[in-house]
């Protein structure tokens, strides 16, 4: 019997343009990734189009949802895990911002 994912998560900053990072648990586990979007938090996900690695580029098709990743067990590994979801992804930021920053 394959053993199973226990966890998923999800690292990285909620906003528009930033990178999202997937892992999972147990440390060497092998999975394939699908991310997904919902209004809400608690609310239905979809698959977001095309967002099947372990890291994902926030659109602006995403902005003001939450997003989670769900991880299926490939290899030596079975089962599914789904990540919490992240807090509502902020608008990219502004380039006046990024101006005075940098």
């Amino acid at each position: 019997m394959k053993p199973q994912l226990e966890s998923a998560s999800i690292s990285g900053t909620a906003q528009v343009g930033e990178i999202l990072t997937a892992s999972v648990e147990p440390a060497g586990a092998t999975a394939s990734y699908q991310w997904q979007s919902a209004a809400e938090a608690d609310g239905s996900y979809t698959d977001i189009t095309g967002a099947e690695n372990s890291t994902y580029t926030l659109t602006q098709a995403e902005s003001g949802k939450t997003v989670r990743v769900k991880a299926a067990g490939t290899g030596d590994y079975a089962g599914e895990a789904f990540s919490e979801p992240t807090a509502a992804v902020a608008p990219a930021a502004s380039r006046a911002a990024a101006r005075k920053r940098g």
